[in-house]
C-alpha cells in the first residue's frame, strides 16, 4: 500500500469512526454534550483500541493537548477509539466507553453495570459482539480484568438480551 492510499485509507476510517460515535452519543443524551471524540494516538493505541477520560487526563498521557474529530459543547471527557474490524465491533467499543463515561458520572465503576447501561441503550447487542471478538479484549486487559471477567460479563450480557 502505498502512502497515498494509506492516507485514504486513514480518512475512511476516521469518517466512519465518526459517524459511529455521533449516532451512538445521541443514544445517551444525559452526557452527549460534554464528550468530544479525538483521534487515536499510538501512545494510547499500544495500550488499548479504546479509551475515555477526562481530556486533562488525555492530556497528561500524551503530554500534548489532543486533535479533536469531533469536539462537544462542553470539554469535559473525550474517547479515543481505534476502528476495528467492522462497525457492529466499533460501535460495541464506542458504546462502552459512552456507557463507563455516564456510570463515572453517577459514581458507578462496576463492570456488570456499565454493560446494562449499554443494553438499556440499544447497544448490548454490539458490546456482546464485542466482547466475545478477540479484537477487543486489549481495551479489557487496561482494567486488569481477567479472562474469567471477560466471561461473567458476557454471560451476564446473554442474559439481559435473553439469549441464556
Amino acid at each position: 500500500m502505498n502512502l497515498k492510499s494509506l492516507m485514504c485509507y486513514l480518512f475512511m476510517m476516521e469518517d466512519r469512526l465518526l459517524n459511529i460515535f455521533l449516532k451512538v452519543r445521541e443514544s445517551f443524551s444525559e452526557i452527549k454534550d460534554i464528550v468530544s471524540l479525538i483521534k487515536p494516538y499510538f501512545e494510547l493505541i499500544c495500550f488499548s483500541t479504546a479509551w475515555a477520560l477526562r481530556i486533562e487526563e488525555f492530556e497528561r498521557i500524551l503530554g500534548f493537548k489532543p486533535e479533536y474529530v469531533y469536539k462537544s459543547l462542553s470539554e469535559k471527557y473525550a474517547i479515543s477509539v481505534q476502528y476495528r474490524v467492522d462497525d457492529v465491533l466499533t460501535t460495541g467499543m464506542v458504546a462502552h466507553e459512552f456507557a463507563k463515561i455516564l456510570a463515572r458520572e453517577n459514581d458507578i465503576f462496576d463492570n456488570s453495570l456499565i454493560d446494562k447501561i449499554c443494553v438499556e441503550k440499544g447497544f448490548g447487542e454490539e458490546l456482546l459482539y464485542a466482547l466475545e471478538d478477540d479484537a477487543i479484549s486489549d481495551v479489557l486487559e487496561r482494567d486488569l480484568i481477567e479472562r474469567l471477567d471477560i466471561d461473567e460479563r458476557i454471560t451476564n450480557l446473554k442474559k439481559l438480551l435473553g439469549h441464556v
